[in-house]
């Protein structure tokens, strides 16, 4: 039970951190949240390299460390611009449909075969989307949504890559290897941009930072005693409280379409979850 209650909780933070992406708008930019999250959880991470008794850092893939950093970071920069056009619960739901796109990805990559049960998955996935986005309203057809969903996409993309990466690397070198190439990659498109921080955004980034660690570090202990199709799953409570977050802040109450469209994703990616999945194929979240 214990661990359960700890997977919502990653919900939990992961949904309160894009509140504060959102929140975050009001006083600093894109670039600089982008930069100031991967570089805060990598600070973050060096006092776990010693606790842990300095573990290895070699690689014998660093072109590949570098691909897998390059779609983390695409993904949470393109979630964090989504953020500021859309409500939370929206982005939130779009960016969960990674698991859609693993499969497809597969097959493109890896020419993997996609059981007909992977499809339905696949199709009832979209049809949320679909629904999610409303093509016939202005606000949600917008290519803030489109980005939110090509999030996931790159989400997906660096999941693969880390099948990959499991063959040859330790978990804290994936880990570490993914911090320093998202902060000296995001280091670099801030700088070419106008950097934008004051008080006010300093506790949010904080905030941004410590709510993003304290997900992952959640994850990372509750998947040594839950299956990760089950994590996976409680992990859509971000959606849930992406919901309450945006009626709290915001008073948006959530509309028929969003709830719909929301629980039809819920159903299809469940689906997938339920199909036998390759040996290798990544089935959590990592970014």
């Amino acid at each position: 039970m214990i661990y359960i209650f700890l997977t919502i909780l990653a919900g939990f933070c992961y949904s309160l951190m894009s509140v504060f992406i959102k929140m975050a708008y009001d006083f600093s930019n894109e670039p600089t949240i982008t930069f100031f999250r991967f570089f805060s959880a990598l600070a973050m991470l060096m006092p776990i390299y010693f606790i842990s008794g300095k573990p290895t850092l070699k690689t014998k893939v660093p072109f590949l460390h570098f691909i897998r950093g390059l779609f983390g970071f695409l993904m949470f920069t393109l979630y964090t611009i989504a953020l500021q056009y859309i409500p939370v619960e929206n982005a939130l739901a779009l960016n969960s449909t990674y698991p859609l796109f693993i499969p497809l990805l597969l097959f493109l990559v890896f020419k993997e075969k996609i059981s007909k049960n992977t499809i339905l998955g696949i199709v009832i996935g979209f049809i949320g989307v679909y629904i999610i986005i409303n093509p016939s309203t202005q606000d949600y057809m917008s290519w803030a949504a489109i980005l939110a969903l090509v999030s996931a996409v790159c989400s997906a993309a660096s999941n693969i890559t880390i099948r990959t990466l499991r063959q040859t690397e330790s978990s804290f070198s994936i880990v570490f290897y993914f911090f320093l190439i998202a902060t000296i990659v995001s280091l670099f498109y801030m700088l070419v941009t106008k950097p934008q921080i004051n008080l006010e955004a300093i506790w949010l980034l904080l905030g941004i930072a410590v709510t993003s660690l304290v997900s992952q570090q959640l994850l990372s202990y509750v998947l040594k005693f839950l299956h990760p199709n089950i994590v996976s799953s409680l992990m859509y409570s971000s959606i849930v409280f992406g919901f309450l977050f945006s009626w709290v802040f915001w008073g948006k109450v959530p509309t028929f379409l969003q709830i719909i469209g929301t629980l039809i994703i819920i159903s299809g990616m469940m689906i997938l979850k339920k199909t036998k999945l390759p040996v290798k194929q990544v089935n959590k979240k990592v970014v």
